[in-house]
């Protein structure tokens, strides 16, 4: 029965009606094709691909750390902190704090969560920035979802972003897109372990 709510939560947190603002992001892929940078379905695949390896190396270590970590403030902090400093493209960090606001305050709304709403007034009152991937891990873990399921779901959106961005722009037709986030959905599991280690949830049990 646990699991099944598990799972119910983790559908419902990762569906794209829920409010979070993801659907206003494209994760570089407008930018690409205004720069002719994606032409056809070749260069999608390519720049998908590559965004997908960023993701799993640049924004998946934060992910998995705050949820190891959340219910340590000082350490949301610090990694919050962290990801402030590293990510330099100032649109970016617009977008990923954004998310990660209307994440926490939705969430906060929608499950009730004691710890979601004090994360929400960390943001609130400013000690903290909220950027979308430290949000996001310590969110789950506050809904006892699994921290590899967690790490496989984050990036099951990232990649859900980016092939709606294709389509809402007319790069891509819409079959063609469920054709090319199978193939590249795949491609998940083999990031995950070669960027992050994916943790043994039952070795001390």
């Amino acid at each position: 029965m646990r699991k099944m709510t598990e799972l119910l939560t983790l559908l419902q947190l990762s569906d794209s009606c829920f409010p979070t603002g993801s659907f206003s992001h494209s994760i570089g892929f407008e930018a690409a094709e205004k720069r002719r940078i994606i032409s056809d379905l070749g260069s999608i695949q390519e720049f998908t691909t590559q965004c997908l390896e960023n993701a799993g190396s640049f924004v998946l270590p934060f992910v998995k750390e705050a949820h190891m970590n959340s219910t340590d403030v000082n350490k949301l902090i610090y990694l919050d902190n962290l990801c402030e400093a590293c990510i330099t493209n100032h649109v970016a960090k617009r977008a990923s704090t954004r998310q990660g606001k209307s994440l926490t305050h939705t969430s906060a709304q929608a499950f009730g969560n004691c710890d979601i709403k004090a994360i929400d007034s960390l943001i609130q009152s400013s000690e903290i920035n909220g950027h979308h991937s430290v949000i996001f891990g310590c969110i789950c873990q506050f809904l006892n979802i699994d921290i590899n399921v967690t790490l496989e779901t984050f990036m099951f959106m990232y990649l859900r972003t980016i092939i709606a961005s294709a389509v809402r722009l007319g790069s891509i037709g819409a079959l063609q897109a469920q054709n090319l986030q199978h193939a590249k959905q795949s491609t998940i599991p083999e990031i995950i372990t070669r960027y992050v280690t994916p943790i043994n949830v039952h070795a001390n049990v």
